[in-house]
């Protein structure tokens, strides 16, 4: 199990070609990948989304590569032809208004485009294999931080999760009892009302079994268990397990409130909203699980 924060560095050189390569990730409902490369690597974009969606399934990813290679060799041309245009209007123009004056080297050299400037170029192969390595370093480093801070969410879950059993064993036990102490309540209620003789015994069974199906969280509280359980499970998974998880707090939710409205008495409603309290705690958690 592993988080969605987290934060990884890698470097890699190749020949005349240095990257630096940052990944940073947070928690996010849906996968987005947001990348800022330099111009000269844009080509590289649908191989570094490769690369981040074979170990980053699910969060916001936020991917910086940095060029550190040496500064690459530059030459100055003059753009001869344009230069003899721009020479050619000069003169048709002093011709046409009848000006007189002369242009010098430094004057036409300022004019726009005419000097042109080129950087040699990095071998593409270079570029890709040193991008790659420093992704590749970059990811193990995020990895092992994600990993690390999903093994202490998951141990805080867990904590939460046996508090939780403990809960639930403390409810199954006050329900037997608050149950009993209501029928009992109902049948003294009733021979207050009405002496032994003339009691219904088959009408009063039924008000009793009403009255206990009414209250009855058995099957409440043995499908919280099971997602308990299965909450445990799931933490020991490898891959994205937070969808999953997300799924078992709505359900455990759904059955707490299920036994929330059957509650019978204050020691029950306490216990119920305990229990609500660690399941939010825990959907807290949850939303930081990939």
């Amino acid at each position: 199990m592993r988080s969605m924060t987290g934060f990884g560095r890698g470097s890699a050189q190749v020949k005349s070609v240095q990257v630096v390569a940052e990944v940073k990730t947070v928690n996010h409902k849906y996968h987005d990948i947001s990348l800022k490369i330099p111009t000269s690597y844009q080509y590289l974009e649908s191989d570094i989304r490769e690369l981040i969606l074979a170990s980053v399934t699910r969060g916001k990813v936020d991917v910086f590569l940095k060029d550190l290679s040496p500064i690459r060799a530059k030459t100055v041309e003059v753009n001869e032809a344009l230069l003899s245009e721009y020479l050619k209007a000069v003169q048709h123009s002093s011709k046409k208004l009848k000006l007189s004056g002369t242009l010098s080297m430094e004057s036409l050299l300022r004019l726009p485009d005419v000097l042109v400037v080129s950087e040699a170029e990095r071998p593409e192969a270079e570029q890709k294999k040193a991008t790659a390595e420093a992704l590749e370093e970059a990811l193990k480093a995020l990895d092992k931080m994600r990993q690390a801070e999903g093994a202490r969410l998951s141990k805080d879950m867990l904590e939460r999760a046996k508090e939780i059993s403990q809960v639930v064993q403390q409810v199954r036990l006050r329900h037997k009892a608050a149950v009993a102490e209501k029928i009992k309540a109902f049948r003294e209620k009733m021979a207050e009302y009405l002496p032994a003789p003339l009691l219904d015994q088959i009408r009063l069974s039924t008000e009793e079994g009403v009255l206990l199906q009414r209250h009855d969280i058995a099957e409440e509280l043995t499908r919280l268990e099971s997602h308990l359980q299965a909450l445990q499970e799931a933490t020991k998974e490898k891959g994205a397990v937070g969808r999953k998880l997300d799924f078992l707090i709505q359900e455990m939710n759904r059955e707490t409130n299920t036994i929330g409205s059957k509650s019978s008495d204050a020691k029950m409603a306490q216990s119920v909203v305990r229990m609500k309290e660690l399941l939010e705690q825990i959907r807290e958690q949850i939303q930081n699980i990939e």
